[in-house]
């Protein structure tokens, strides 16, 4: 089996069997291989199989991988090929393709990602416990799963004349453990029912055969280590930065959960950076090849709603002309971000949960199911567990989707973010001259309670490099939009004269998206049903027919 061999000088410190799966290496937790050297980007290279024990070293980090002592870009591997890994040298071994036999311990084990109730994170190792006619013991689930069966080409061989020649197989979906019976001749079993593909909760009995096993599982906490350590700041995740220390322990916590398809919930006020958490998980998992789908659920009419989660055909509806994809197949092989998940009505939270549980999807006015593998990801700044209770979301939904719940604090909440975020936003609105800040301007931003949070900030931000001298914010240039109309110390304020009618209501539409960034906030704010303002805000060319950026 090919491996990669990792030595400090001379030494063996790591040796990583790659079993025909991708293996990436990096400075970042959320590689399968972390090497904690700064010199080193978050993403160095990856290991991509291309058949029959072959790899290729792709570069992922845009300065090229040192192989064979020279720096290169994409390449084929050859067998005894060693990397400069920053102060650690790898060597790649491709081996010989040896079938694993039942007493092997098994490679990397493969654990489920779970946070239990006191929120502590928490890694379930899942292994099976031989019979002492396989020489009893535990056999570990590798990451690319088992194939059980009598050939000596799977990986688990059992000597047993009712197995047939490829059994079954045994796997992790996302966090459940699963069995799928290979149209074997007896059949396979759990906890004494004839199964065809099945979830294998921990603790049951398999029996393929008459080889009966059982799946174990320990949990282990997950302890939060690497860059994201307190005292080390400021921390980059993705697109996010924060100088918290705090909120530095959540980006450890995103890096952790990435690589996991289960599924995670992030709760926050409006404008903390909900998206761009889930985006940072999509690039940090391994769907990052695959799309990255939005779809804010406060920004569709009711009647819109299904047909942009699950498609429809032609002639599902008047001013259906054409067959259309909906979310869930446009995010197949990658990740769908549900923001805004607390807004869907009632009737949709069910035939979502049917989604999530069934794995397909029917387009409105289709006669069948399409299979899709999406990683789900949701946000909400709402209380679901207050909504449960008031009848107003699924319960069976809200644990669907609680897998994993990462909470986003408020801007107000780590003071020390107000300028270092400004700062950030200044550099990165003004690449090529960024203005600095008057210790007036920090004074005053740290003074305001922001609440339109991150994004209420970057707007701040942005009217002050425009309005002001392009070299220095002071606190003349940062200005604060009001976040209700009743908060306007004069009405007039808003009317400038000349301005029509229809100018001033568009002036107001674009104040309150401006403090609020969602149709739903903002229509609570002025008083207005939340399609009437998105219609509004749609015919002013305020939001795209998308809705407005969450």
């Amino acid at each position: 089996m090919p491996e990669l061999l990792l030595l400090n000088a001379d030494t063996p410190v790591l040796r990583t069997p790659l079993h025909g799966q991708a293996v990436t290496v990096g400075r970042s937790v959320a590689n399968d291989i972390a090497i904690p050297d700064d010199t080193l980007p978050p993403f160095l290279c990856s290991f991509e199989p291309v058949g029959q024990g072959r790899y290729r070293v792709v570069d992922r980090g845009g300065g090229g991988i040192v192989m064979n002592g020279r720096r290169i870009i994409d390449e084929p591997v050859v067998d005894g090929a060693t990397f400069r890994f920053g102060a650690l040298t790898a060597r790649f071994d491709r081996g010989r393709d040896e079938p694993a036999t039942a007493g092997a311990g098994g490679g990397q084990r493969t654990g489920i990602l779970r946070t239990r109730a006191d929120g502590q994170l928490t890694r379930t190792d899942v292994r099976l416990r031989l019979p002492s006619s396989l020489g009893g013991g535990t056999r570990d689930l590798p990451p690319h799963g088992l194939r059980i069966g009598a050939l000596p080409d799977n990986d688990l061989v059992l000597d047993d004349g009712f197995v047939s020649s490829f059994h079954a197989q045994l796997f992790l979906r996302g966090e459940r453990l699963i069995v799928r019976d290979l149209d074997s001749t007896n059949g396979t079993f759990v906890n004494g029912v004839r199964v065809v593909e099945a979830e294998v909760p921990v603790g049951a009995e398999l029996r393929f055969g008459k080889t009966k096993m059982t799946a174990e599982g320990k949990d282990t906490d997950v302890t939060l280590v690497g860059d994201k350590a307190p005292g080390k700041g400021p921390w980059r995740c993705g697109d996010l930065t924060t100088a918290d220390a705090g909120f530095g322990k959540t980006f450890a916590l995103i890096e952790k959960v990435a690589p996991h398809d289960a599924s995670v919930c992030i709760f926050g006020e409006t404008g903390t950076g909900k998206e761009l958490v889930a985006h940072a998980m999509h690039k940090l998992s391994g769907r990052r090849g695959g799309p990255f789908v939005p779809l804010n659920c406060a920004a569709f009419p009711e009647e819109l709603i299904e047909s942009e989660l699950f498609g429809h055909e032609k002639g599902a509806f008047t001013g259906a002309d054409r067959q259309r994809k909906g979310a869930f197949e446009e995010a197949d092989k990658g990740t769908l971000f549900l923001d805004e998940i607390g807004e869907l009505p009632v009737e949709m939270q069910a035939k979502l949960l049917r989604v999530l549980e069934t794995r397909s999807v029917r387009r409105l006015g289709g006669r069948g199911d399409i299979a899709v593998d999406a990683r789900i990801v949701c946000a909400t700044h709402r209380d679901l567990a207050a909504h449960v209770r008031e009848g107003r979301f699924r319960e069976d939904l809200l644990h669907r989707i609680y897998v994993i719940p990462v909470k986003l604090p408020a801007l107000r909440e780590r003071p020390v973010d107000i300028v270092h975020l400004a700062k950030h936003f200044a550099r990165s609105l003004a690449p090529q001259a960024a203005p600095t800040f008057s210790l007036a301007a920090e004074q005053k931003l740290k003074q305001h309670p922001f609440p339109g949070n991150v994004r209420e900030l970057r707007n701040v931000v942005q009217r002050a490099i425009i309005m002001g001298d392009g070299k220095t914010i002071d606190a003349d240039d940062v200005a604060f939009v009001p976040v209700t109309l009743a908060e306007q110390k004069d009405g007039a304020s808003l009317y400038r004269k000349g301005m029509t009618m229809e100018e001033v209501e568009k002036t107001a539409i674009a104040a309150a998206l401006a403090a609020h960034g969602s149709i739903g906030e903002a229509a609570r704010a002025l008083g207005v049903a939340k399609t009437t303002l998105w219609r509004k805000a749609t015919a002013f060319g305020l939001v795209s027919r998308d809705g407005p950026e969450e």
